[in-house]
């Protein structure tokens, strides 16, 4: 379970990694029944299911991993993960994931504390939730660099550039590990 350590609403996140998620998009049977067990209000339970792109394990990594696949180490409780969602002009799209790809993820990975990267596009929104078309999930020891000067550097002329040719604004929330279970 995840808690919001930014001032954003929700407070609090669950995020599942899944080996298939074509039962729960092609059919809301699943999310109904989470639904159903929270109140049976839309707004208090929203689903954001996502296919993968790619990640990263390793600093010194150039080789993207385009396989779903596990992470090398699970997050402990109290460590961070942020989350970003973006969507950008469909025109620019192309320059967004090259830019990501060969610059930013990579810079990312510099931060201290940083230990994985998740990148993932959505594929079905259930309930009510702001949504973005992209999303890049980075992890982090409690103890880490988000702020400082490696951090800073990420922003670059390439990055203001994606911004400024972003359809909607990001979505950018950071969340603490206040519980970690492996459920396979």
């Amino acid at each position: 379970m995840l808690k919001a350590i930014d001032d954003e609403t929700p407070l609090f996140n669950t995020v599942y990694f899944l080996s298939d998620i074509t039962p729960v998009v092609s059919s809301p049977e699943h999310y109904k029944a989470d639904l159903n067990t929270h109140g049976g209000q839309p707004t208090s339970v929203s689903w954001k299911v996502c296919t993968y792109i790619n990640g990263r394990d390793s600093v010194s990594k150039t080789n993207l991993e385009s396989t779903p696949h596990v992470q090398s180490k699970m997050p402990s409780q109290g460590s961070i993960v942020v989350a970003n969602g973006s969507t950008p002009r469909a025109d620019s799209e192309q320059e967004y994931h090259d830019w990501y790809d060969q610059e930013h993820g990579e810079k990312l990975t510099l931060v201290p504390g940083w230990n994985a990267a998740r990148r993932y596009s959505l594929a079905r929104l259930y309930g009510e939730a702001e949504a973005a078309k992209f999303y890049g999930l980075n992890f982090y020891d409690e103890d880490n660099g988000l702020g400082g000067p490696e951090w800073k550097a990420g922003v670059t002329e390439w990055t203001l550039r994606i911004r400024r040719n972003a359809a909607k604004p990001n979505i950018r929330r950071i969340w603490k590990f206040e519980r970690v279970e492996d459920i396979l």
